[in-house]
């Protein structure tokens, strides 16, 4: 009885925040159904680095480190790392740039997720890192 009583006074006190206006960063993120932490504007959210040569390079040298060993070279999710019952996804996939926009990208890297394993990459990499490698990883799409 008393675990309802906590449960119904968190969601009285979270609507009543919500609707004042007044929400913190928790309710701010969407949680996907796939595990996804996301900001609700991340969709929106612009790479504010420019795609320059030196940067697209950096950015391959940042995925060789970082991604490929559970990515791929080619970014096919095929890495020697690579879970084989839950498969990275595939970079190469043009027709999934529009699920991912460059802000979910950041996100996906930054957060990570549990199921399927992806790693979190905020404690390795610069926040400019991140937006560096997604210049590089949009380059594999075919």
């Amino acid at each position: 009885m008393s675990r309802t009583l906590a449960l119904g006074f968190l969601l009285i006190t979270r609507l009543t925040f919500a609707a004042s206006g007044r929400v913190d960063a928790t309710d701010q993120r969407l949680s996907a159904s796939d595990g996804w932490l996301l900001p609700a504007a991340a969709a929106g959210e612009a790479n504010p680095i420019a795609p320059t040569p030196s940067i697209v390079a950096k950015g391959k040298d940042l995925y060789k480190s970082k991604c490929q060993r559970c990515h791929g070279v080619t970014g096919k999710g095929n890495g020697p790392d690579a879970d084989r019952d839950h498969p990275p996804g595939n970079l190469t996939d043009g027709s999934r740039a529009s699920r991912n926009p460059d802000g979910v990208m950041f996100y996906k890297v930054w957060n990570g997720r549990a199921k399927p394993k992806m790693p979190t990459f905020k404690t390795d990499l610069s926040r400019e890192d991140v937006w560096t490698v997604i210049h590089y990883v949009k380059t594999l799409r075919q």
